[in-house]
């Protein structure tokens, strides 16, 4: 056997001088550790079955052809028809809030799924992707007065994590970060039950009964004309950026 040596020269002694490279055994060798990483895939695969969800997962059929690269959305997008997953989740759940903005949600989810398992499912041609979106319908179920699983958009797609997932270097699970999904009318998809957002010539449901009708008790030209009546009140007819008046 060969010994590789340091070729400089080693007359003062530095470091590193002239020594025999050791040639021990890799522990992290991966082409010795495939019965290693199949236990953990099939430990990957218990666990998510054991623990996890069932979800109704929707494929964003998006499309580089008909979307608009400039805002980066399609507005045709639509999405497949749905399938049954099983997903491990860890949950972030906050209340709907209505804001001045419209209805808010900062809820997140963070997801595990199993390769194998959407191999199987989806193909292995496919891969999850940002843009799609799954539904929390069997924890959804039995929820009060109509509601139904929330809705989350996937946001972040990661095959390997070497703190969390990639033990020896294996990778078993796409670990998946999602946001709640807001339905706006995109095909192949509906809303959550009894989440409505308040639209014009829409019910509210701001007091407790969904069909409570939104008042227009307001209005925003009489509300205008209040500071800037240019018709009845010349006076008021100056710059709005505090320029220079009517002499």
């Amino acid at each position: 056997m060969s010994i590789a040596r340091y070729k400089g020269s080693n007359s003062a002694k530095v470091y590193p001088y002239s020594q025999p490279v050791n040639p021990c055994f890799r522990f992290l060798n991966k082409s010795t550790l495939e019965c290693e990483q199949d236990v953990f895939n099939n430990y990957w695969q218990e666990i998510i079955n054991l623990y996890g969800q069932k979800v109704t997962y929707y494929q964003s059929n998006y499309n580089l052809v008909s979307a608009d690269n400039f805002y980066g959305e399609d507005p045709t997008r639509q999405y497949a028809l749905p399938k049954q997953l099983v997903i491990g989740v860890e949950l972030n759940e906050n209340a709907i809030m209505l804001t001045k903005f419209g209805i808010q949600s900062d809820d997140e989810v963070t997801a595990y799924i199993s390769i194998t398992q959407w191999y199987d499912i989806f193909g292995q041609s496919t891969e999850p992707k940002s843009g799609d979106v799954f539904d929390l319908s069997e924890y959804g179920e039995g929820r009060p007065n109509g509601r139904t699983g929330k809705q989350y958009e996937i946001t972040q797609r990661v095959d390997e994590d070497a703190a969390r997932t990639s033990q020896l270097m294996g990778h078993y699970v796409w670990l998946i970060k999602a946001k709640r999904f807001e339905w706006s009318y995109e095909p192949g998809l509906s809303a959550e039950g009894v989440n409505n957002q308040v639209y014009d010539s829409r019910e509210a449901g701001l007091s407790g009964d969904p069909m409570d009708e939104k008042p227009y008790s307001e209005n925003f030209d009489d509300t205008s004309k209040e500071v800037f009546d240019y018709d009845t009140n010349p006076e008021s007819n100056t710059d709005v950026y505090g320029g220079y008046g009517i002499n």
